[in-house]
C-alpha cells in the first residue's frame, strides 16, 4: 500500500512543488483540473517505451460504513467484475492482449487503480478505467463469487502471527477512531455485504472529483491530458459527503503475547507517530530511517550479542503513523533483558530530543 502513496506523493511533488534548477524539465510535467473536478497531473518520463496510470479514489476503509470495515476493500475488488461497455472477461482478455499490468489497492484513505501498457495504448487504458468510474455493473451474482476470493485474503493475512501482531498494535494505538482497523476487513463483515450496500458505496465516493489521475510514462503531455479529458470530461461530478472528523485520545498501554511457530522469540514496542499530513512527517521520516539504519544504537544489539535481529519500522498513513522497535531472541529465553533494552535505548532518543510532539 504503501508504494502507491509514495507514487502519488513523488508525482505531486513534481507537479506542485517549487522548481529546482535543472532536476525537472517544465515541459515534461503538466497538471490540469478538468470542469468535472477530476485532477490530472501527468508526467513524462523516457526510460522505457511504456506508460502507467495510477486513477486514486480520495476514500478508503475510513469512510466505510459503521460495521462493514471492509466495504472500500470489497469494492475495490469489484472493480474488476465488470462495467457498462466493458465486461470482466473483456477487461482481462484486454490486458492480455496488451501485455499490461494492472492492480490495485485500498488503504484506510486512498484507494488506488493502477495500469502500465505500453506507451501507444495509453488512451486503452484510459478508456477502461472511465468506464470503471462511469457505471460499475455490480451485480449479487459476481459478489457472491467475489467473498469467496476476499474471504481467503483475510485468511491469509490472519495466519501470520506479524499481520496479526500489527492488526493488534494499531487496534491500541488508534482506539476510537477509523484507524482502529486496517483497510483489510472482516469475514463477518463481508458475509452481511451485499451489492447494494456496494453500490451505495460506489454511488456516494466514485466520482471525478474525489479523485486524482496521474498519467507517467514515454508519453507527450498536452496530449496525454487531451485523452484525458476525452475520456473522462463526460463523467458528471456529484456531491461528495464529508470525511468524518475523530480526535485521538490518550494511548492505553497493552501488552500483547501472541504465539508463532517462529523458530526465534520477539519482543516490540510500538508508539504513535506523524502521519503523512503531519507538519512533522519529513522529521519523523529521517527520525524512521536513523533507527532504523544498521549504523544506530539498536542494531547494535546484535553485533553485541544481545539480539539474533534488530530493526526499526515507521509507518506512516494519511493523519496517523506509528512506529515499531523489533528485537529476536533465542527461544525459550527470556524476553525481558532484551525489551529492557528497547526501552532504554528508546528513552534515550527521547531524552536527546529538544521538542517532541509525538
Amino acid at each position: 500500500m504503501r508504494r502507491n502513496l509514495i507514487a502519488l506523493a513523488f508525482a505531486l511533488f513534481l507537479a506542485f512543488a517549487p522548481r529546482v534548477a535543472g532536476a525537472v524539465d517544465p515541459d515534461d510535467v503538466l497538471r490540469a483540473t478538468l470542469p468535472n473536478g477530476l485532477r490530472v497531473v501527468v508526467v513524462r518520463d523516457r526510460l522505457a517505451p511504456v506508460v502507467t496510470t495510477e486513477l486514486n479514489y480520495l476514500v478508503g476503509s475510513n469512510d466505510s460504513p459503521e460495521g462493514f470495515p471492509g466495504t472500500a476493500h470489497a469494492l475495490e475488488h469489484m472493480m474488476f467484475r465488470g462495467s457498462v461497455g466493458l465486461d470482466r472477461d473483456q477487461l482481462a482478455e484486454l490486458g492480455a492482449l496488451l501485455g499490461g499490468i494492472y492492480n490495485a489497492s485500498t488503504t484506510e484513505t486512498v484507494t488506488t487503480y493502477t495500469y502500465t501498457v505500453p506507451a501507444t495504448d495509453l488512451g486503452l487504458a484510459l478508456r477502461s478505467e472511465a468506464l470503471r468510474m462511469r457505471g460499475l455493473t455490480l451485480a449479487e451474482a459476481d459478489w457472491e463469487q467475489e467473498r469467496g476470493a476476499i474471504e481467503q485474503e483475510v485468511s491469509r493475512n490472519l495466519s501470520s502471527p506479524l499481520y496479526t501482531y500489527g492488526a493488534q498494535a494499531q487496534a491500541a494505538l488508534f482506539a476510537g477512531t477509523p484507524y482502529e482497523h486496517d483497510a483489510l476487513g472482516t469475514r463477518p463483515s463481508f458475509d452481511r455485504t451485499n451489492a447494494a450496500l456496494l453500490r451505495t458505496f460506489y454511488d456516494r465516493w466514485y466520482a471525478p472529483n474525489n479523485a486524482i489521475l496521474v498519467i507517467a510514462g514515454d508519453i507527450e503531455p498536452r496530449r496525454a491530458m487531451a485523452e484525458a479529458q476525452a475520456n473522462f470530461g463526460d463523467i458528471a461530478r456529484r456531491d461528495i459527503p464529508e470525511h468524518a472528523p475523530f480526535t485521538l485520545a490518550p494511548v492505553q498501554a497493552r501488552t500483547l503475547e501472541l504465539p508463532t511457530d517462529f523458530p526465534v522469540g520477539l519482543v516490540t514496542l510500538a508508539f504513535r507517530m506523524p502521519g503523512l499530513k503531519s507538519a512533522d512527517f519529513a522529521a519523523a521520516d529521517i527520525l524512521g530511517d536513523t533507527l532504523s539504519s544498521q549504523r544506530y544504537a539498536l542494531y547494535g544489539l546484535v553485533p553485541q550479542g544481545r539480539a539474533l535481529m534488530a530493526q526499526f519500522s515507521y509507518r506512516p498513513k494519511s493523519d496517523v503513523g506509528y512506529g515499531t522497535a523489533l528485537a529476536a531472541f533465542p527461544k525459550g529465553a527470556d524476553p525481558a533483558p532484551l525489551l529492557a533494552d528497547l526501552r532504554r535505548m528508546l528513552k534515550s532518543w527521547r531524552g536527546r530530543t529538544t521538542t517532541s510532539r509525538l
